[in-house]
């Protein structure tokens, strides 16, 4: 019998039109999204898949890819309303929609679609009293900085964010980082760490988020890992 990992992964890729492009390296055609099963080298870009990953976030990780790969609808902020929300709202939308799962923060927001824009059709299973609930955005706690220029300036961190897998927000981060601002008037910046196995940062950047760094690679099981990009936005 096949090992659960990578066998069910190349079939699921397959179901959804990736092409094995050999060493475990497949690619969607038409997008032109790359997937890596790890351990192994991969370029700048590719989407990272380590047996761990799969084996404990499976549902999250397909959601992911075929929302890399698939049209989705668009929905505009400016049709949406942020709210803060409880850590359990939070927890049951990212554990779903975030490859990662929840992570503890000290604020959460939440993207809801309110009263008067339900005629848009804008539909979710997730709800927030009563509200359809599109994204998720989790900020953890602020600190007074000690970098040279930076000296005395309230620094928050931006700790995770998700959108429901069926559709593109389009707006949703620069909303969500507005809404922290708007409880936080002191705040200066936001900083965030992006994982380069799943993600490019070019979404942050091009929104107003700089990179000033990134974190060394560590080890994952059998495998280093590629670290972190750090980005910085600034109000």
């Amino acid at each position: 019998m096949p090992k659960e990992f990578p066998h069910t992964l190349a079939h699921f890729l397959l179901s959804i039109g990736f092409q094995s492009m050999g060493g475990d390296l497949w690619q969607q055609e038409e997008s032109k999204v790359r997937v890596k099963v790890m351990p192994g080298e991969s370029q700048e870009g590719d989407i990272c898949i380590g047996e761990d990953q799969w084996l404990t976030r499976r549902s999250s990780i397909e959601k992911h890819l075929i929302a890399r790969v698939k049209p989705l609808r668009s929905v505009f902020a400016r049709d949406t309303r942020i709210v803060s929300i409880d850590a359990e709202t939070a927890r049951a939308f990212l554990d779903k929609e975030h490859v990662k799962g929840f992570l503890k923060g000290s604020r959460y927001f939440g993207c809801i679609v309110p009263p008067h824009r339900v005629f848009r059709g804008i539909e979710s299973s997730y709800t927030y009293e009563g509200h359809p609930l599109l994204a998720v955005a989790v900020f953890g706690k602020s600190l007074v900085m000690k970098e040279p220029d930076l000296d005395g300036c309230l620094s928050g961190e931006l700790t995770e964010i998700a959108t429901l897998s069926s559709i593109r927000l389009v707006g949703g981060l620069t909303k969500f980082l507005q809404a922290y601002k708007d409880l936080h008037p002191e705040m200066h910046n936001v900083m965030t760490y992006v994982d380069k196995e799943w993600n490019t940062g070019k979404g942050f950047l091009s929104v107003g988020f700089t990179k000033i760094g990134e974190t060394a690679p560590i080890q994952l099981g059998n495998r280093m890992n590629k670290g972190n990009l750090k980005l910085r936005y600034v109000y």
